[in-house]
């Protein structure tokens, strides 16, 4: 390489994992022995194998500037990569005994490293042959799964069927009282109070990850990865003498630059706190918030661990407090009430954030919270106001429609009337709907800025009058028009009868799926807004304001993800409202594959958590929910990570525009 070329590539690997913990000295032998490669698209390559007509490669590879798949010998997907990331770890490790292969998904250009090079540096540095070794591990982890996958496409006996109503019926062993037991035993773990009073043997996990004093924290931080544990047990003999978990290897090996060839009793926390099974399950969240400890082992008389309990299997199984709300909620005899418990929801959010609950799993616990407190804001107004003079539902949209709410939401609401009213009848609902727009405000669910609520006259229609907006919206040619309706394409009832809401998703979908000219206008909207990538795949950021330097997470790229599942599950047979249904359902009926919407799955996951991360962080700070992130604050894996989900997002919009809308200017 030229002299400019060596500093342009060094300047490269300081700014990517793992190469950013070498030497100066040590990065200038690695670039001087890198080898520049073009591979093109759709080229396959054997990670050290040979095969008929494919290049086999037996050395470490950086891409510099494009994406490959790891695929495995039948063809499954085992990881996709791009910037920065490196393939042909298996071949300089182990000699890829899988049989791996990787293919080109674009034209990329790739540093070779040769397999005596790469060798000679993870003898000199230590954690940087951990990232290797970890890698490894973690492949070999998605290769099982990919595997698993197949297997089950193959043989659908991998998997136990679960009993449909059908089912059941027709199955003598599954009778009433079978079922009487089951809804019993789900009631009692709903219950707040028998939650806490759980024995923790029905709750710890049995997955027990255990090692000796003298095993090496290198090899300890290997079998924890590979197990996927966030904590490892010490074990003499049968009996507990240690714990180390991942904050211990943060902060008493990395952060101290102790080194890993050490053993784990160097590090370890010895005679660990414990609890033995019989113990409740308040008994586990007592001790653990008392002494400020995230893993609990369980151990039997003799101390000899049989399960473990973690600060989020507590959180995660407990839901007290969100169970809890939800009682007090529907006792509260007034708005002031009720406002004063909805005051513990940010609260209770930010628990639930810092207890690493499941993106999909938080949406449900705010949309059971918003629905109760909307409906029991109802149920006050009906109690002032008197019966209503018919039957009518109390519509949601938007974000609470998909049950993907989060701090800071704001309100998003309707009614359907089951017919025309007189004129004291309409005043009637006018006055239910500001009751309870107005009582979700003070509950901390802000108005709506674009007037999307139920106090809004246009918001409060007929049954009819509903349908026939549907039908102008769906017919409408005009991007504006759509755009504006868009969040009414997003419903749900959480009040009234849900057959009077069938009506309307079912001439929803109906029509939708007719009209190819709605299609690709709602295409044209869905891929107007792009993620926020340059053109060299940097991050493109907010550059001026109070978000300067900043990307939005809630615009630039979770609405993307929504539009898309949207406008796809208009092509669909049957109607679904949450992002994560409706993107099974895609799969379910052939629009897409099920490796794409897996990727665009787990890329709304990974942006869910991301915001609800930066809310958390907001909201502490200043009080407000924002869901702007500073790219800085993410390491150089988790920005490589978003920049590979903002690309996920990119390819998904591409697809959708040729699937759709190709030749719409």
């Amino acid at each position: 390489m030229s002299a400019i070329d060596v500093q342009e590539v060094v300047k490269f690997l300081q700014n990517t994992v793992p190469f950013d913990v070498l030497s100066e000295p040590d990065l200038r032998r690695l670039v001087e022995a890198l080898d520049v490669i073009y591979i093109r698209q759709n080229q396959r390559l054997s990670l050290g194998t040979q095969a008929p007509n494919v290049l086999p490669l037996n050395d470490l590879h950086i891409i510099r500037r494009g994406a490959f798949e790891i695929q495995c010998a039948k063809g499954g997907l085992v990881d996709k990569l791009a910037d920065g990331e490196c393939f042909g770890v298996s071949s300089v490790l182990d000699n890829n005994p899988e049989g791996l292969y990787v293919v080109a998904l674009e034209d990329s250009l790739v540093f070779r490293l040769d397999k005596e090079s790469f060798l000679a540096l993870t003898k000199n540095n230590t954690d940087f042959a951990l990232f290797f070794a970890n890698t490894r591990v973690k492949r070999l982890s998605l290769l099982s799964k990919s595997l698993q996958q197949e297997q089950v496409k193959i043989d659908s006996k991998v998997i136990p069927n679960i009993p449909t109503v059908a089912s059941v019926a027709s199955n003598p062993v599954i009778n009433d009282t079978t079922l009487r037991e089951q809804d019993k035993h789900a009631q009692d773990r709903a219950n707040p109070a028998m939650q806490l009073s759980l024995p923790l043997h029905q709750i710890m996990s049995r997955q027990l990850v255990k090692t000796t004093a003298d095993t090496s924290i290198r090899l300890a931080a290997l079998q924890m990865t590979g197990a996927r544990v966030s904590s490892l047990l010490i074990v003499e003999g049968e009996t507990l003498i240690g714990i180390i978990t991942d904050r211990d290897l943060r902060s008493r090996v990395l952060a101290k630059g102790v080194s890993t060839d050490l053993p784990v009793a160097n590090i370890m926390t010895r005679k660990p706190t414990f609890l033995d099974q019989s113990s409740l399950c308040i008994h586990a969240q007592l001790l653990m918030s008392e002494r400020n400890i995230h893993h609990l082992p369980i151990v039997d008389d003799e101390q000899k661990p049989v399960g473990i309990i973690t600060a989020t299997d507590v959180l995660r199984n407990q839901q007290t407090s969100p169970l809890l709300m939800v009682s007090e909620i529907n006792r509260q005899k007034s708005v002031d009430a009720l406002a004063q418990v909805a005051q513990r929801l940010p609260r209770l959010i930010i628990n639930l954030v810092a207890g690493d609950i499941n993106p999909a799993d938080m949406g449900e616990v705010l949309a059971s919270i918003t629905d109760n407190l909307t409906r029991r804001l109802i149920e006050l107004a009906i109690s002032e106001l008197g019966k209503p003079p018919m039957q009518f539902n109390f519509l949601v949209f938007g974000s609470q429609a998909r049950k993907e709410q989060s701090l800071g939401s704001d309100q998003d609401n309707g009614i359907m009337l089951e017919r025309q009213g007189d004129e004291r009848e309409m005043a009637y609902f006018k006055a239910l709907a500001e009751f309870v727009c107005h009582g979700l405000n003070e509950c901390g669910i802000p108005f709506c800025p674009g007037n999307i609520m139920s106090s809004n006259p246009e918001c409060r229609l007929t049954k009819a009058q509903w349908m026939k907006k549907i039908a102008y919206w769906v017919e409408s040619n005009s991007p504006q028009a759509l755009l504006n309706a868009s969040i009414f394409f997003d419903m749900r009832s959480v009040y009234g009868p849900e057959d009077a809401m069938q009506a309307l998703t079912d001439l929803l979908q109906a029509k939708a799926v007719k009209n190819s000219i709605f299609m690709a206008t709602l295409t044209k909207n869905a891929i107007a807004s792009r993620p926020p990538l340059g053109f060299f795949r940097d991050f493109v950021l907010e550059h001026s304001g109070e978000h300067k330097n900043k990307l939005d997470l809630k615009h630039q790229g979770l609405a993307l993800i929504n539009d898309l599942a949207r406008l796809y599950s208009f092509a669909t047979s049957k109607y679904q409202v949450s992002t994560l249904k409706r993107l099974d359902w895609i799969v379910k009926e052939g629009l897409l594959s099920s490796d794409y919407v897996s990727n665009l799955q787990d890329a709304w996951e990974y942006l869910s958590s991301l915001r609800l991360e930066a809310q958390q962080a907001s909201w502490q700070k200043t009080g407000q929910a924002s869901a702007f992130l500073d790219p800085s604050s993410l390491s150089p894996l988790e920005r490589k990570h978003l920049k590979i989900t903002f690309k996920t997002i990119v390819e998904a919009q591409d697809v959708a525009q040729n699937k759709f809308a190709k030749g719409l200017g």
